[in-house]
């Protein structure tokens, strides 16, 4: 039977491990069956006949025998010095986390012990002003003489002067209204009625008329919308078309003359020129220059019927420029001057 090598215990046959300890058996070869009787070897053959030969080898020993008894103590050793490194890695992890907490927690204390000695200086200055203030006051009741019973005899004392005074006041009131003189009262009342009929009379027949006015005004624009004119904000009648034109020319209030400019060329309409620079038909507005008493004045996005005004001459009348229609490098409208000193158009 195999006896363990490390701890001498006997196991049986078929056990590879040590039941004890665990530790691998070796197992012992059978011991080699005795020699059967031969008869006397012939003599050893000459050397020459040796030579050239391999020499006898001896039978291999299993690997497995050889290892098995080293492998297991290798793996073991092995593993605790893994499990080793692992916990010296945490616990220097560890350490550093402490020790960084550790920091953090000093530098919050100076902190703290900074902050209650700031705080305890200011609790000194404090008490010593509460301290003076105190003093101040003491010296201030004694100067003054009053105590605190003093005190309350003067508030009771102003708290009844002024109850009183209100009495005396609501009993004049009364007085002067029992004097009162219903009569006149009466009058002036029938009086102020009178007068308030009067005003809202009044009042209706101003809202008639404006309403009046506005119909009319409605019916005007309208009217002269239908003959192509319009009114702006400004009060400024406008002529859209030939039709238009024709009817400010019947009210006679102004002078109208017509412009048909076209791109890069200059028009002489009463007495100032207009010099087409662009004309865009898709939006409806040109740009164009108008010249005017030595002066140059440039107009940009000037949409169709919207008036351009401006001072001219000697004697500054208000002229007045009005584009009715934009084509292809081409602008057609009109210009409004007072009566005085009107010109009729020519083109250059």
């Amino acid at each position: 039977m195999p006896t363990c090598e490390k701890c001498g215990a006997t196991n049986s046959e078929s056990n590879k491990f040590c039941a004890s300890c665990g530790a691998p058996l070796r197992v012992s070869p059978p011991p080699p069956p005795p020699l059967p009787h031969t008869e006397p070897t012939p003599r050893a053959a000459p050397l020459n006949d040796l030579i050239g030969r391999p020499a006898p080898s001896k039978p291999p020993v299993p690997v497995q025998a050889r290892k098995s008894g080293s492998i297991v103590p290798t793996i073991l050793g092995i593993a605790a010095l893994l499990l080793g490194a692992v916990i010296l890695f945490f616990l220097i992890s560890w350490n550093q986390e402490r020790r960084a907490e550790a920091e953090k927690t000093q530098a919050k204390l100076s902190a703290v012990d900074q902050s209650l000695e700031l705080i305890n200086r200011r609790l000194e200055q404090a008490d010593r002003k509460t301290a003076a203030l105190q003093s101040e006051t003491q010296v201030m009741q004694e100067h003054m003489g009053l105590t605190e019973a003093e005190l309350k005899r003067a508030q009771a004392l102003a708290k009844q002067l002024q109850q009183e005074q209100s009495r005396n006041v609501n009993a004049l009131t009364r007085q002067i209204a029992a004097k009162a003189d219903t009569e006149k009262v009466d009058t002036l009342k029938q009086e102020a009625e009178t007068k308030i009929a009067g005003v809202s009379n009044d009042v209706t027949q101003v809202r008639e008329e404006v309403r009046s006015g506005q119909e009319e005004l409605a019916k005007t624009k309208a009217e002269l919308s239908r003959l192509g004119v319009v009114v702006n904000e400004q009060g400024t009648m406008i002529a859209t078309n030939s039709t238009g034109l024709e009817e400010l020319r019947r009210r006679g209030e102004r002078d109208y003359l017509t412009f048909d400019v076209r791109k890069k060329q200059r028009a002489t309409v009463a007495g100032i020129s207009l010099e087409l620079r662009k004309a865009d038909v898709k939006k409806q507005y040109v740009d164009f220059k108008v010249y005017v008493d030595d002066r140059t004045m440039e107009q940009k996005q000037i949409y169709v019927n919207r008036p351009i005004t401006f001072y001219a001459g000697r004697n500054r009348l208000l002229y007045e420029v009005v584009v009715n229609e934009v084509k292809k490098d081409q602008m057609v409208g009109y210009v409004s001057t007072p009566k005085v000193g009107a010109t009729t158009a020519s083109a250059k």
